[in-house]
């Protein structure tokens, strides 16, 4: 029950179906039914992969219109896709899980992803992740991945959240910044940071991915009517993804070289390399498209657990992975990279 209250502020937030995301970027002016419109959140670190299909063309060369759409967060990317103001969007199942219970036409159909780029960084004093008792924790809303990934891993670690202070400290590079100042002991916060916490004496505790490998980051969720308007841009679009993540993969220099245009920083920042070498090493990578099935369930049962919902969903009944089977027929399966694939 300790996470039931914030789990429901985000199931009534996506129980607002019509409200429009306002603050995406690039257009989405086209009336053309083939034209795919693709939400994502605003890359980080990882635009070296998840915009590679887009930079190299990939997208055109598998016969899809795609127009991208950026989005803040998934306040503004779930609404828009159940609204029809997108396709298709690159997040969190968590949130479309939540959508699932009230009505969502959803489907699960690929990943890009699906490692969960999360890390708990500490003042220095903190030694673990139990030593986090007590302790103010920085995070975003309540309801977001901040706050559900540092309940969980602390819950992991033995901590009664009870006697945790959840405190909102803005953003991602905000909440990292709120630690080196010493305005809060801990924070929630994806890796982009790691590089520079051994410069400013900031301890990285635990990686989400060791403590929480159950718990996915990305995957692609469809509405059901654009999987039957336009199967084989959705192919298209899937192939597009996975040969820029494959692509990015064999072309270091290349990726980093897009993710400094995207974050307006040099492209041998340490920040940059380390994270590109983070990302490939550590498996975060969806190489073939996977869907995380056994990711997904997971989260269902959690929901169930912290009582959100009354009976399990049905997850089987979200999962269409006939697009990807496709794409990949067409580019050929690889070894597969994601850490969680091996038990999926």
């Amino acid at each position: 029950m300790r996470q039931r209250s914030f789990l429901t502020c985000l199931a009534v937030l996506l129980g607002v179906l019509g409200v429009t995301a306002g603050c995406g970027s690039s257009s989405t002016g086209s009336d053309d039914p083939q034209v795919i419109k693709y939400g994502m959140y605003e890359p980080g670190t990882d635009a070296g992969y998840l915009l590679m299909a887009q930079e190299k063309g990939f997208f055109e060369k598998h016969g899809a219109k795609v127009e991208v759409v950026k989005f803040k967060s998934a306040q503004q990317a779930f609404p828009a896709l159940l609204s029809g103001q997108v396709d298709i969007i690159q997040g969190n199942p968590s949130e479309a899980l939540l959508a699932k219970q009230r009505g969502a036409d959803i489907k699960f159909i690929g990943s890009t992803m699906p490692g969960l780029n999360y890390v708990i960084y500490a003042k220095p004093g903190h030694k673990d992740l139990a030593s986090l008792s007590g302790a103010t924790v920085g995070i975003s809303t309540p309801t977001a991945l901040p706050a559900i990934v540092a309940k969980e891993m602390l819950s992991q670690a033995g901590v009664d959240l009870k006697t945790v202070k959840f405190v909102n400290s803005g953003g991602s590079p905000d909440r990292y910044k709120a630690v080196v100042s010493g305005q809060i002991d801990a924070a929630s916060s994806p890796l982009d940071f790691i590089a520079q916490a051994r410069k400013d004496n900031v301890t990285v505790l635990a990686k989400a991915r060791d403590v929480v490998p159950d718990y996915p980051r990305y995957a692609l969720i469809a509405r059901s009517d654009v999987l039957k308007r336009a199967p084989d841009a959705v192919t298209g679009l899937i192939a597009g993804l996975v040969e820029g993540i494959r692509y990015a993969l064999d072309h270091e220099d290349e990726a980093n070289a897009l993710t400094a245009k995207a974050l307006s920083l040099p492209a041998d920042a340490e920040e940059i390399t380390s994270t590109y070498t983070e990302y490939r090493d550590g498996g975060y990578l969806a190489a073939n498209g996977s869907i995380p099935v056994r990711q997904i369930e997971y989260l269902a049962d959690l929901q169930q657990r912290l009582g959100l919902a009354e009976a399990p969903v049905d997850t089987a009944s979200l999962i269409d992975d006939s697009f990807r089977a496709k794409a990949i027929a067409d580019l050929g399966e690889v070894p597969e990279t994601y850490y969680g694939a091996k038990e999926s």
